[in-house]
Order: C-alpha cells, then sequence, then structure tokens
C-alpha cells in the first residue's frame, strides 16, 4: 500500500514539474529578444585624461552659453558637464598614484561653467561675475593643458 503511494506520489511530482518548466520555456511565436553585451568603459584615475576631456567639452559647449541659448543649455552644456565631474571626482582620488595636480583648475572650470549656466537659465543676477570666473578658470585650465609637467603630481612612494 504504501509503495502504491510512494509511486503516485513520485508520478504527480513528475507531472507537475514538466508543466512548471514548460511555462518557463521562450514561445516561439514572437520575435526572440537578442541580449546585446557591450564593453565595458575604460576607467582610469589619471587626471590626464579628464582634463583633456573636459577642455574639450569646454570649447564645445560655451558658445552656447555666450549666444545665450537657454533651451539646449541644460541638456547640451549642464548634463554633460555634471557627468564629467562626476567621473573626475569618482576615478581621481588623492589617495591614487597620480594625482590631480594643476588639472585641478579644469574640474574648477568645469564648475564654474555650471555655474554660469545654472545663472543663464534661472535667471540669476551676477551673470557678468560668473562669466568672468568661468573666462579666468578656463585661462588656468588652458595653462595647465599647455603645460603637462605641471598637471599630474608625481607619485610620492618613499613614504619611510
Amino acid at each position: 500500500m504504501f509503495a502504491l503511494k510512494c509511486r503516485i506520489g513520485c508520478l504527480c511530482a513528475v507531472m507537475a514539474t514538466t508543466f512548471a518548466l514548460q511555462g518557463c520555456e521562450n514561445s516561439s511565436n514572437g520575435a526572440e529578444q537578442k541580449v546585446e553585451i557591450k564593453a565595458a568603459p575604460k576607467i582610469t584615475n589619471d587626471a590626464t585624461v579628464y582634463a583633456q576631456k573636459a577642455w574639450d567639452l569646454i570649447n564645445q559647449v560655451d558658445p552656447m552659453l555666450y549666444q545665450n541659448q537657454k533651451d539646449q543649455i541644460q541638456k547640451m552644456v549642464r548634463e554633460p558637464v555634471r557627468q564629467l565631474t562626476l567621473d573626475w571626482r569618482i576615478n581621481v582620488k588623492m589617495t591614487d598614484s597620480v594625482t590631480e595636480g594643476k588639472y585641478a583648475l579644469c574640474r574648477k572650470a568645469l564648475t564654474s561653467i555650471d555655474s554660469w549656466a545654472r545663472a543663464i537659465v534661472e535667471d540669476e543676477g551676477q551673470l557678468e561675475l560668473r562669466q568672468s570666473t568661468y573666462e579666468a578658470d578656463k585661462a588656468k585650465c588652458k595653462g595647465a593643458i599647455s603645460n603637462p609637467e605641471l598637471g599630474n603630481t608625481k607619485a610620492y612612494t618613499k613614504i619611510f
């Protein structure tokens, strides 16, 4: 009697598993979805790369600010500037073997261009002050890019 109940129980378990697994099967009625695998972005802690990206971005977007194109500033200026600043702050730390040195001036130029862009969009006062601050920071960044020997500080490995 026990053997009969055991066989019926096993048979029910096998049938339930079969039905459950059929529900998990991909249907062939719809188009198959292809998963696209993308390569991970190359991450670097070298401030030289970020300073060059900042310089390129600054030169690309500052005409929009000078032309006062409010409709494009949020998407075309502020978002890329903030993303680059965020990536820079995450990936280049003072504890890394290569630190920012004079290239920090380019990060400061990114901050001041964002401040100027925000002032334009939100119709804040002090536009001239923010613009002049940005132009001074941009000139300092240009100096750091032009003189790469002043850029990254050397790693100090002789601690003791």
